[in-house]
């Protein structure tokens, strides 16, 4: 399970590239989520994996007991991208 939420956190990273990208190339963001998907593709591939990189953090954490650093970054990132997401559901703009 280290090895997946490693392998997430490279895919959150793949998605926040893709998304600055998209920004840089001068795609704009419309009144919704999806209205433009050169932004929401990326935006929800980055929001995903990092979600799911702290689901599969915390269980190498504590059923596998993996204690890599490279771990519990993926595993800190994850709790970053998830307590993001969760205000953005909770307190919306």
């Amino acid at each position: 399970m280290g090895q997946w939420s490693v392998g997430l956190l490279l895919a959150f990273v793949a998605g926040l590239g893709g998304l600055m990208l998209a920004i840089a190339a001068g795609q704009k963001g419309g009144d919704t989520f999806s209205d433009n998907w050169w932004l929401a593709g990326p935006g929800l591939t980055a929001a995903a994996s990092g979600v799911a990189a702290l689901a599969t953090g915390l269980v190498a954490l504590v059923r596998e007991r993996d204690r890599a650093a490279s771990v519990l970054l993926a595993t800190l990132v994850g709790l970053l991208v998830t307590l993001f997401v969760a205000a953005e559901i909770v307190f919306p703009h």
